[in-house]
């Protein structure tokens, strides 16, 4: 069948775009539909922006005052700010050391509660307490024949068979802690390669890994 799609496509006739004409060749390209709707997109997106920007101006209070206009002027049309934002060096390296503290402090509680849960889920924890069983029969005379090692066997039994939404809940907020331990590492790392590249003295040459990490080496100095 395909053969046959083929041969039929071969024999259909090729529409062509119609050309401007030769004794109007001097006003340029002629313009087809679809560059029409480029043209139209563009001036109807640009007068919505304009009648917008007009009643934004037309709603202007004019009593209308903020403090950032004394501190602010027209430059060749667009607003400056006269603000001067410049920060020491000492300034940023303290601020580093800080946010870089901050990290470590949240980093150490987060691994506090990382083994604090698997203690807990694995039952290593020294904390907790042994579990007491007191079981009721109906007479004395099965006191004799009671077996409380293959009761707890057959309990524990049926509660396999009913999926701990508890444990599901402990296991699954172990993985988003052991995520968030990860996530403040990496993040306390940059900040320590910074404020160590900031002190550093000498030339660093910034070279990448094979798994496309960011390395850096000192220049070797000899030192007297």
């Amino acid at each position: 069948m395909s053969s046959f799609k083929n041969a039929a496509q071969a024999q259909r006739r090729t529409h062509r775009e119609r050309s401007q004409p030769s004794h109007r060749k001097k006003l340029g390209f002629l313009e087809k539909h679809q560059d029409y709707k480029k043209r139209a997109n563009d001036y109807n997106r640009k007068k919505t922006a304009i009648k917008k920007l007009r009643n934004i101006a037309q709603d202007k209070n004019a009593d209308e005052f903020y403090r950032g206009m004394i501190k602010s002027k027209l430059v060749d049309g667009v607003h400056r700010s006269d603000k001067n934002n410049d920060v020491s060096n000492d300034v940023l390296k303290l601020l580093k050391t800080q946010d870089a503290n901050y990290l470590l402090v949240k980093l150490q509680a987060e691994k506090n509660k990382v083994v604090k849960l698997q203690q807990i889920l694995h039952g290593t924890s020294e904390s907790e307490k042994a579990n007491s069983h007191t079981f009721f029969v109906d007479s004395d005379e099965d006191v004799d024949d009671f077996d409380p090692d293959n009761h707890i066997l057959k309990l524990e039994m049926a509660d396999e068979k009913i999926p701990n939404k508890r444990m599901e809940k402990q296991y699954a907020m172990l993985k988003l802690r052991q995520e968030r331990v990860k996530t403040l590492d990496k993040a306390l790392n940059k900040l320590q390669l910074q404020r160590m590249l900031s002190n550093s003295k000498g030339r660093v040459f910034k070279t990448t890994a094979d798994d496309g990490s960011a390395q850096y080496k000192w220049r070797k100095q000899r030192l007297k």
